[in-house]
């Protein structure tokens, strides 16, 4: 490879995730080389690499160019891709459409691991972006002031357990519980629309949970809350917010805190069956 062995290589999709990356990983002197799909990645991404480049989902020729001109030896996966985004921009040059010939589906962990394997056989490594900044995953514990009784702590536990069943199936990270009644199971329709859907069931507050996937490859899925769905669980008069400790990223964590306190909702993560030294669900 040419080029700065210091440079980390970033693809860089939708939300805030790939801009809080990029800010840790200068933080920490790495160089940044990121390429960004068009019509997704921040425009502040540009102004915060060092090398960047703009691209159409399918580009996969330039984007391992990319990389390897720029001296990366890893690379990693921020931010999503809308189903508009890939009617509209997507530019599958000849390896892409050898690739996705290969693939038994086109779900998204599917073509995107095919996408890692593929830049691997190029001789880039292909991490999860925890390997870059750790400190982005949630801690075990109460993350807020609010302290569940032991009727919450009983749906916390349950809505827990019932996510990671869900998960097990490889179905959804999320689920919505209240008075030890599961209400709303994640499908397709994603973490807001379920937390909804469960609290239009109920007249008590909610408790939600969700988790990683034991199936997941958190190298292209890593399960993401932040202070959008806090600010969600506050409209609805949430109870509890239970995540799954050292498996998930958390967004601007001191803002989805803030907003836990506020309206004085539980935060908190476990880790396995432990939510702190004396709670133990």
């Amino acid at each position: 490879m040419t080029g700065d062995s210091d440079f980390v290589g970033l693809i860089a999709g939708n939300n805030e995730l790939p801009l809080l990356v990029a800010r840790k990983a200068k933080e920490t002197g790495k160089k940044l080389a990121v390429a960004g799909f068009a019509g997704e990645a921040s425009p502040e991404l540009s102004d915060l690499s060092d090398r960047y480049l703009e691209l159409g989902v399918g580009e996969l020729l330039p984007l391992a160019d990319f990389f390897l001109g720029s001296g990366c030896e890893i690379v990693s996966l921020a931010g999503g891709v809308t189903r508009e985004n890939i009617l509209k921009n997507y530019r599958p040059d000849a390896e892409a459409e050898r690739v996705m010939e290969s693939l038994p589906d086109f779900n998204t962990n599917t073509v995107l691991l095919a996408m890692a394997d593929w830049l691997e056989d190029r001789g880039l490594r292909f991490v999860c972006v925890t390997d870059l900044v750790p400190e982005l995953l949630v801690k075990p514990g109460l993350l807020g002031k609010a302290r569940p009784t032991p009727e919450l702590l009983e749906d916390m536990r349950l809505a827990f357990k019932f996510a990671k069943e869900l998960g097990r199936l490889d179905i959804g990270q999320t689920a919505v519980v209240s008075e030890k009644i599961a209400l709303a199971l994640e499908g397709a329709d994603g973490t807001d629309a379920t937390i909804r859907r469960g609290a239009a069931l109920s007249r008590s507050p909610i408790t939600a949970a969700k988790v990683f996937k034991p199936r997941q490859d958190p190298r292209v899925d890593l399960p993401v809350v932040g202070p959008l769905t806090l600010e969600l669980l506050r409209e609805v008069r949430a109870g509890a917010l239970v995540l799954d400790a050292e498996r998930l990223i958390i967004l601007e964590p001191e803002k989805c805190v803030e907003i836990a306190n506020d309206c004085g909702m539980v935060l908190a993560a476990w880790d396995g069956n432990r939510l702190s030294g004396e709670d133990t669900p």
